[in-house]
């Protein structure tokens, strides 16, 4: 079920604040009302929920919590996440030119962490100093 709700995030156009309340609001009275009906805590709808919230924070955390800590989801589940992330991101999208090239830098460094050419001790991930 998790799948589903994480790979239709590329239906979403742009999401805010609310919307990201929402989603997770969503997803817990749908983990509640399984549990209910199954007799069964849904712990995979937890990861779902997990996802959406990454897009509270700058996707330069994000990457370095995946050295960090672990790489939760796909490496095509984070890069919808940060296409989501500047789709829905203000800033970005009033300079589309600035943030394509951010998108890029992002995806890049997403793709040695997850190819495993990024160590935690001697990289660090992307970081964005012009917002």
């Amino acid at each position: 079920m998790s799948s589903i709700i994480i790979s239709n995030a590329s239906y979403i156009n742009i999401i805010n604040t609310n919307g990201l309340k929402k989603m997770s609001r969503n997803i817990l009275a749908l983990q509640q009302n399984l549990t209910n009906i199954t007799l069964t805590h849904e712990l995979e709808l937890e990861r779902a929920r997990l996802y959406y919230e990454l897009l509270y924070q700058k996707p330069e955390m994000t990457l370095r919590n995946i050295v960090e800590q672990q790489k939760r989801f796909t490496k095509g589940e984070y890069v919808e996440l940060f296409r989501l992330y500047y789709r829905s991101n203000k800033s970005a999208r009033n300079n589309m030119k600035r943030s394509e090239k951010q998108l890029n830098l992002h995806l890049v460094k997403l793709n040695e962490i997850m190819e495993g050419g990024c160590d935690s001790d001697t990289e660090t991930p992307v970081t964005d100093n012009t917002t």
